[in-house]
């Protein structure tokens, strides 16, 4: 094993420094990354792109080339990130929505398709950690309708659109590890909502519809599930302040949380992976979470059937 891959394995053994700004800085010099590559012509909405890693990451793609369009809940918000697009790149589209009301998914994403004249990339990254317990629109708790649903929804759309060289990645998350998947308990109920596992069990059932996606369409679009590792981001301020707190001095920046959703938007890759730092990573580490075929298909009918209301 040659020493870059030796340096990445005890860096993912690690956690604290797989997942950390150690991680990203030690692979990043060791692998020799190109930190350049010509997205020109490529078509992307990336959803949640106001702030954090999504506008980082819709920063990264524009200055490689592509035409973005990004959404969010927020006008201002939307035209602030719009400026600092702007700066390095071709001024993006905006698209208000808000992904707990799948109705207004869907309407936005046939307003991007129709202002970007077609779409290659799909980026599904609006998430949320809130610890109060909260119904949208269509009666789905709040965590597991901007997390699984709406990406679902999208992804669905997105399918025939984006064709065989297409690609959808999802930005999951690190937490996902300690969650198994059983899909009654992915949406939380009142009585039982804890907001760290929902958004936890939500971000296993990203991973594990990723997979779910590639095995219906194994001759493309390229469908890929990240996580950004420690990132401080504005949900982490506001959501996790003690994990911040603690963890402050080795928080990557939304830049370098980004990097890998861009440079998957960018690259030739195999389908329904799950990457962190531009590597391939195992969905389990916790031998009791590791998810079943038959639960994933499980999951996928159940989604599939509940964003039918749309």
């Amino acid at each position: 094993m040659s020493t870059p891959r030796v340096i990445d394995a005890v860096l993912e053994a690690s956690i604290v420094g797989g997942f950390s700004r150690i991680g990203y800085e030690v692979r990043s010099r060791a692998s020799g990354w190109d930190s350049h590559w010509d997205m020109s012509g490529t078509r992307v909405l990336l959803t949640g792109g106001t702030s954090g890693i999504g506008l980082a990451a819709a920063r990264i793609m524009s200055e490689a080339g592509a035409t973005v369009a990004i959404t969010g809940r927020d006008q201002n918000r939307l035209a602030t990130a719009a400026h600092a697009i702007a700066e390095v790149g071709e001024a993006p589209l905006t698209l208000q929505a808000d992904s707990a009301d799948l109705f207004a998914v869907s309407e936005m994403f046939e307003r991007a398709l129709n202002d970007l004249g077609g779409l290659d990339v799909l980026v599904n990254n609006a998430g949320a950690l809130t610890h109060h317990y909260t119904v949208g629109p269509q009666g789905f708790e709040m965590t597991y309708t901007v997390h699984v649903l709406a990406p679902f929804l999208l992804t669905a759309k997105a399918i025939p659109v984006i064709g065989a060289d297409g690609k959808v990645i999802t930005v999951s998350s690190g937490g996902m590890y300690s969650e198994r998947l059983v899909p009654s308990e992915v949406e939380m109920t009142r009585a039982d909502y804890d907001g760290v596992t929902a958004y936890a069990r939500a971000k296993r059932a990203q991973v594990a519809l990723n997979e779910a996606w590639a095995r219906r369409y194994p001759d493309g679009p390229t469908f890929a599930a990240m996580h950004p590792g420690w990132a401080d981001t504005p949900g982490v301020q506001d959501s996790l302040p003690g994990f911040r707190r603690l963890t402050a001095p080795i928080l990557r920046t939304p830049e370098q949380g980004a990097d890998t959703i861009a440079w998957l938007a960018g690259h030739d890759t195999p389908s329904g992976r799950f990457w962190l730092d531009r590597q391939p990573r195992s969905t389990v580490r916790l031998p009791w979470a590791r998810h079943q075929e038959d639960r994933v298909d499980e999951l996928f009918t159940q989604v599939r059937e509940q964003t039918q209301v749309v």
